[in-house]
C-alpha cells in the first residue's frame, strides 16, 4: 500500500501543474422560484430554535421534567400519604402547600428561561447577513 501511495502522488506531479486558485461552482439557487415551483420547498431553512417548550407542551414537558428528580416525586408521595386517615400527621391540605409552590417557582423559572432563549433565538434570525446569489446584486 505504500508503494501505491507513492506512485499515485509521483502520477499526479507529471501531471498539470496545481494552481494556487481554486475555483467554487455553487449550487443553482432557486431564490425566484415560489412555492410549488421551487424545488427546495422540502428542505429545512436555517432558523435558530433552541426553545424547549411551546405553549402547548409547557406544563405535560415541565412536569415530566420535575418528576424526574426524586426529591419532587419524594415531596409529593409524601403529601399524598397525608391523605390517608390513618397515616396523616397534619391537614393534608396543607402537606401539599410547599410541594405546590416549589413546582410553582421552577416551572415559572424554566418559563422565564425559556421565554430569553425565544427572544435571543428571534434577535439572531433577524440579524443582517450576505447571501450568495449566483445572479448578483
Amino acid at each position: 500500500m505504500a508503494r501505491e501511495g507513492a506512485r499515485g502522488s509521483r502520477a499526479r506531479k507529471k501531471g498539470k501543474k496545481e494552481s494556487k486558485t481554486r475555483v467554487v461552482h455553487s449550487n443553482v439557487l432557486h431564490e425566484r422560484a415560489k412555492g410549488e415551483e421551487n424545488p427546495n420547498r422540502h428542505y429545512a431553512d436555517n432558523k435558530i430554535k433552541t426553545t424547549k417548550y411551546t405553549l402547548l407542551s409547557f406544563l405535560p414537558k415541565n412536569l415530566f421534567e420535575q418528576f424526574h428528580r426524586f426529591a419532587n416525586v419524594y415531596f409529593v408521595f409524601i403529601a399524598l400519604l397525608n391523605f390517608v386517615p390513618a397515616l396523616s400527621a397534619f391537614q393534608p391540605e396543607l402537606s401539599l402547600a410547599p410541594v405546590l409552590f416549589i413546582l410553582s417557582v421552577t416551572a415559572i423559572k424554566d418559563l422565564w428561561e425559556d421565554y430569553r432563549r425565544h427572544r435571543s433565538d428571534k434577535e439572531i434570525n433577524h440579524m443582517d447577513c450576505l447571501v450568495y446569489s449566483r445572479y448578483g446584486g
